[in-house]
């Protein structure tokens, strides 16, 4: 009996041994996880997309760890004040955790070491608050907590979330096309520049006359060609005003026969004789009032000058090689002009000569460069003002003309009132696609948004034609101007589907679109997300937001802060009074740690825009300033 008492006592005693051995244990690893030495990157924690993420570091003490034993630490987030910390924490999110198993590190010398990314999805109410930790130290079936307790990376608390992602522009965020320049997409047209030809036209003369005889030759059927030419000409030009000038050359020339004297007289007379034959035509289709300031200008051949022509000839006649030889030797021959017609008329085949050569060469020819029939831009000007005003029907201009005419006028009404006239000719996609366009534009300039729902409905009209990248694209611009982004991101989508095509200002308009949703997807900073984003932008549209958006890519992707003030500096260029750009550039100068330039922009921010005041008091990036002088200066 005294043998079994006395063993159940030494059990009892071993097992309050055991129980206090594990009951030390566990306070002492309490005890050194108190000095446990925590790192979170980034600190203050960042806002990308939808997700805070960071990486936390842990590092215990020499041998806290023991074997069998583990310890865990459980972050979560608490909202508030980070400066009123409390410990009642029911209320916080909860993010992950580490684990540090002892049965790793039992008998290491080397401080136990783990990192891990954790990442929490984020609510509007986490902008402030700071993380916290509860530790728990166990060794088998026992364990011990402590906390919670705000977390300390570094020697510093962490004191909420930088929302500097959501400053992100959306495509019509800051636009103006106030110079004229349209945000919008236009469907691309290609310009035919006028050209002209020349036409030239040969009158034929009896010999030693210098009167045109519609009977000589083909004179008749060259005039009727020329009455043509110049009522085609007439016809195509708006007014008589427009008809343009036009360049006309000649040469005239004489056959070897006959006097000098009269000969010498004779291309004079035969040009002059073909200029009136032109000139008459002219004053019949209403060129007359331009008459005086068209220059004819003839070569009129004379004597010596005229055997250059006659030898070409003599080539192509009916004489065999030896005649052609003999005559070609009297020309080419030292005598006088007179000596050699009268040897020419010594030869046994001069009447071949006088029926082939010499009546070609008793002629006047006119080269009239023809005005192309490719309308001018003033031609269009002044045929658009007509057909505006009710006094030329709208088909007066081919499709592809009111669609460049449109891209030539800064007007944005003017734009409309001739595409209003267009589409009741040609109903296609392109001309209701760049009417809706020039809605959108008139809506963006003058903030009178019913023009919203015309551009709606001639936007919808040319999808039923064609489902084109231009249409889609300026349906998402509309939808961000009702303020709907759910539809402005599914037409934007469509557009990048759907493509540009050759249209390489649609390209630059969906580059933006692309980098702008590049930037809303990002979960980290090294997620590849920021640098799609500014090699996107890089190859933008030159646009406000696409400015920005560049200059926010590198920012948030903490990679180039050069690059980011250069993409902030070449928005506030196109729009000196936006504010965003000059807070951008603040948050850029507090992470420079550049005092001077944080508060000078600030300062014109909240100028511009004085709600940045109180986002500014609460923005995380500015916490390491909030006791400075100068920066309490400008937010006061």
């Amino acid at each position: 009996m005294f043998l079994m008492k006395k063993s159940l006592l030494v059990m009892v005693l071993l097992i309050v041994v055991m129980t206090t051995g594990c009951k030390n244990i566990l306070v002492d690893m309490e005890r050194l996880a108190k000095q446990q030495q925590l790192n979170v990157e980034p600190n203050p924690l960042e806002l990308h997309g939808n997700n805070v993420g960071f990486t936390l570091s842990a590092q215990l003490p020499v041998k806290m760890m023991k074997k069998d034993t583990k310890y865990t630490i459980e972050v979560a987030y608490a909202s508030g004040d980070a400066s009123k910390f409390v410990s009642d924490q029911t209320a916080s999110t909860k993010v992950g955790s580490l684990e540090f198993d002892g049965n790793k590190y039992a008998g290491n010398n080397d401080k136990p070491k783990i990192s891990k990314k954790l990442n929490f999805a984020y609510e509007d109410k986490h902008e402030q608050g700071y993380l916290i930790l509860k530790g728990i130290v166990s060794r088998k079936e026992k364990s011990k907590s402590f906390g919670p307790i705000q977390i300390i990376s570094a020697g510093n608390a962490n004191i909420g979330v930088a929302t500097t992602s959501r400053l992100v522009k959306s495509p019509i965020d800051g636009v103006s096309n106030a110079n004229g320049v349209s945000p919008f997409a236009y469907a691309q047209v290609k310009r035919t520049e006028p050209k002209n030809t020349t036409t030239s036209y040969k009158l034929n003369f009896k010999q030693g006359s210098g009167r045109v005889n519609t009977a000589t030759g083909d004179n008749g059927q060259t005039l009727n060609l020329a009455k043509e030419a110049f009522k085609s000409m007439a016809s195509t030009f708006a007014t008589v005003e427009n008809i343009p000038e036009f360049t006309a050359k000649g040469v005239s020339s004489h056959s070897p026969e006959g006097r000098a004297a009269i000969n010498m007289e004779l291309p004079k007379q035969r040009s002059s004789s073909l200029s009136k034959e032109m000139q008459a035509m002219m004053k019949a289709f209403e060129y007359g009032k331009r008459v005086s300031k068209f220059n004819f200008e003839f070569d009129n051949k004379t004597l010596e000058a005229t055997w250059p022509e006659f030898k070409e000839l003599i080539q192509g006649s009916s004489l065999n090689e030896d005649q052609k030889n003999e005559v070609v030797g009297i020309v080419d021959g030292n005598d006088g002009f007179v000596e050699k017609e009268k040897k020419l008329q010594a030869l046994s085949y001069y009447n071949t000569l006088k029926d082939e050569i010499y009546p070609k060469m008793r002629y006047a020819q006119l080269s009239i460069a023809n005005p192309s029939t490719t309308k001018s831009k003033t031609d269009m000007e002044n045929i658009l003002d007509k057909i505006a005003k009710g006094a030329m029907d709208a088909g007066s201009l081919t499709e592809n003309e009111y669609l460049y005419m449109v891209t030539q006028t800064p007007n944005f009404m003017t734009r409309v009132k001739w595409l209003e006239k267009a589409v009741t000719k040609y109903n296609t996609w392109r001309i209701n696609n760049n009417l809706g366009a020039a809605y959108l534009d008139v809506a963006l300039l003058t903030k009178d948004n019913a023009h919203l729902e015309k551009a709606m409905a001639a936007l919808s009209n040319a999808l039923s034609k064609k489902e084109a990248g231009e249409i889609y694209y300026n349906q998402g611009m509309l939808y961000l101007m009702k303020g709907d982004q759910a539809k402005a991101e599914e037409a934007f989508q469509k557009a990048m589907n759907a493509g540009a095509g050759s249209n390489p200002t649609l390209t630059g308009l969906l580059n933006g679109i692309k980098g702008y949703y590049a930037i809303k997807k990002a979960t980290a900073r090294d997620d590849g997300k920021y640098k799609e984003a500014y090699e996107l932008l890089g190859n933008a549209a030159n646009t406000v937001p696409n400015y920005f958006n560049k200059g926010l890519a590198y920012l948030l992707e903490a990679s180039d802060y050069e690059q980011a003030k250069a993409g902030f500096n070449a928005a506030i260029k196109l729009n000196e009074k936006d504010a965003t750009s000059y807070y951008a550039l603040a948050v850029v100068a507090a992470r420079q740690g550049n005092a001077n330039d944080l508060t000078l922009n600030l300062k014109k921010a909240i100028s511009i825009k004085s709600e940045l005041k109180a986002k500014a008091l609460k923005d995380v990036e500015f916490f390491k300033f909030k006791t400075n002088a100068a920066f309490r200066d400008a937010i006061k």
